[in-house]
């Protein structure tokens, strides 16, 4: 009994020495991605509607998702960027954009059902439970929403998840009502007057006792818990979601699968900051931490788990990554991010997100074989690129002068 109390011991401290290698820096040199200063296109709102208050689909219901469909008009960059914002009071709108320095280039494509999230092989997942890793950076910026998704931190008041968590294409889903994000912080206890004398009793009860030693009495504590961390929830002021993904026709556009969360109130957690995906071409390992539901309880109670995995990018199209990162349902809407060195002469490590994580995709085989064509199943994220990074950073900041370099 002993011996395998102490071997499930030894494994556990192996997967967190591993994690903390991980997230240190110590792997940092085979991410292979270098960041350099880039000028972005420039997003401007041209006009802003008013539209009829939103209808609400009852249980999450996701529509065949395929590649949105092209219409004429206007260009599809414009279209696809254009916005809608639903507001807590109800209120939402449709935000048209002008997308200056920005040329269309052509984009790889590839249509697929939506299935259930997959593990390929055995599990490479890190469950993370150690108070001291989940509370801190990176893992505290991994959020969890009541609809039961992930999302990331990507400022003191933002935070950016998957459309189809609150979305489904063509209605909003019914626990976007009253959405709120739970952060992950150690439980305190607030002291109040009188509570003095209490604390010196309850002492007793916990297991205080005196140790008489030379030079004094030692008190020593005995069973008490360490303290354990619990979500805060906060409610969302309002929400965006790129007219891309939203579509009113019976198909949506999984390149667009993001959203935009502002918080009621900033919370006091460093955030992680975002970043345009690096090219195709770029060998780029990704990382990423959410609430998978066969970790966790779905009501958020209980003790609390954060997943970590990590894995290479198998390929990319314009807009999506492929890859096989294990996962399950409660892990979309996650940031995914990379480590990059900056251009300064230090050449200091650094995370950002450069896209979120979707869900699962099957490629199917195409009737004329492609140099690279895929098939299979396959984990995807959504890239960010520099328009759609135009687009997120006009929503944070409100100001399109402060998103013209990352």
């Amino acid at each position: 009994m002993r011996l395998s109390m102490l071997r499930r011991m030894m494994l556990q401290l192996l997967l967190i020495c591993t994690v903390a290698l991980t997230v240190s820096g110590q792997q940092e040199d085979t991410d292979g991605c270098s960041w350099g200063r880039q000028t972005l296109p420039l997003l401007l709102d041209t006009h802003v509607e008013i539209l009829n208050k939103p209808l609400f689909r009852e249980e999450q219901q996701l529509v065949d998702v395929r590649d949105g469909p092209r219409t004429a008009g206007q260009s599809d960059p414009e279209r696809m960027l254009g916005y809608e914002t639903l507001y807590e009071n109800g209120t939402c709108t449709h935000t048209d954009v002008e997308l200056q320095g920005f040329s269309m280039s052509s984009a790889r494509g590839g249509s697929g059902k939506r299935r259930k999230r997959q593990v390929y092989g055995a599990d490479g997942r890190f469950v993370i439970t150690d108070s001291n890793f989940i509370t801190n950076y990176p893992f505290s910026t991994a959020v969890r929403l009541s609809s039961g998704c992930s999302g990331v931190l990507v400022s003191s008041k933002h935070v950016l998840t998957a459309a189809h968590c609150i979305h489904d294409g063509r209605f909003y889903l019914n626990s976007a009502k009253r959405l709120k994000v739970g952060l992950l912080q150690l439980k305190t206890k607030r002291r109040r007057k009188g509570e003095k004398g209490k604390k010196r009793r309850r002492r007793k009860e916990v297991g205080m006792e005196k140790v008489r030693r030379k030079g004094g009495v030692k008190r020593v504590r005995r069973g008490v818990k360490p303290k354990q961390p619990v979500f805060r929830w906060t409610r969302i002021k309002q929400m965006k979601i790129p007219q891309g993904w939203i579509q009113s026709t019976t198909t949506v556009s999984r390149d667009y699968d993001y959203a935009l969360l502002e918080l009621k109130r900033p919370v006091q957690m460093k955030p992680m900051e975002l970043g345009v995906a690096p090219s195709a071409s770029t060998p780029t390992r990704i990382h990423f931490s959410g609430y998978d539901a066969d970790k966790n309880l779905l009501n958020g109670s209980g003790q609390e788990k954060v997943i970590y995995r990590f894995c290479p990018v198998v390929e990319e199209s314009d807009d999506l990554m492929y890859q096989h990162c294990d996962a399950q349902d409660g892990a979309a809407g996650a940031g995914v991010y990379i480590r990059v060195r900056d251009s300064t002469k230090e050449g200091k490590w650094q995370r950002r997100v450069i896209g979120v994580f979707s869900g699962h995709r099957w490629l199917e085989e195409k009737e004329e074989e492609e140099d690279g064509a895929l098939q299979g199943d396959f984990n995807i994220a959504v890239r960010i690129t520099p328009p759609k990074y135009a687009q997120i950073c006009h929503w944070i900041h409100e100001n399109p002068s402060r998103c013209r370099e990352v």
